[in-house]
């Protein structure tokens, strides 16, 4: 579950799939944590995100054919893209104000956000994101309206995206309630 979560970039995607989230180094002229006490991440100033933040509230599903775009070009991903694409079927996630949670495998994972930046022209979000065990890293939510009533929202952090489509409440359901079943072979009785 947390080589899946670190694959997409996140829900590490600015760690909206938090729990695989990295610490950063530090840079040579800070005194490093110690091994005791985790870094904590400084506070910042929260903003309201108004209009836009709640443009990407909702229930959301991977985008298979793109999240599988941006996995192909990562040959440690390779062997492991059968499975992937079986997890993104059956993956939700849901925003609601200040919280982000990932359903997968019939487990589920929360993380919390604050709003650092509002872009209303681009229907962007800068934002710090803190997962489960605290660590808390930055990115970014970008929201696309489509004619239909449909919508985009990538995250991304790090130079990795992740692409989710808005889903109804009834295929969130079917998704955050699954689980991914493995191959059975058909010599196994």
């Amino acid at each position: 579950m947390k080589y899946l979560i670190k694959t997409f970039g996140l829900l590490a995607a600015l760690s909206l799939f938090p729990v695989a989230a990295q610490q950063e180094k530090a840079p040579a002229k800070k005194k490093a944590p110690s091994k005791e006490t985790p870094a904590k991440a400084p506070a910042l100033k929260a903003v309201d995100g108004g209009k836009v933040e709640k443009k990407i509230m909702g229930k959301w599903a991977p985008d298979s054919e793109a999240m599988m775009k941006e996995l192909a070009d990562d040959p440690a991903t390779a062997l492991a893209l059968p499975f992937i694409q079986s997890m993104m079927k059956n993956m939700a996630v849901e925003v609601q104000k200040g919280e982000v949670t990932i359903h997968a495998m019939g487990e589920k994972q929360t993380a919390t956000y604050r709003i650092t930046k509002v872009d209303k022209a681009a229907n962007k979000l800068t934002m710090q994101i803190t997962d489960e065990e605290g660590i808390a890293q930055g990115g970014s939510a970008t929201v696309e309206e489509k004619k239909d009533g449909s919508k985009t929202l990538i995250l991304e952090k790090d130079g990795e995206k992740v692409v989710l489509n808005s889903i109804s409440a009834s295929e969130f359901e079917k998704r955050r309630n699954a689980r991914v079943k493995p191959a059975v072979s058909p010599n196994f009785r």
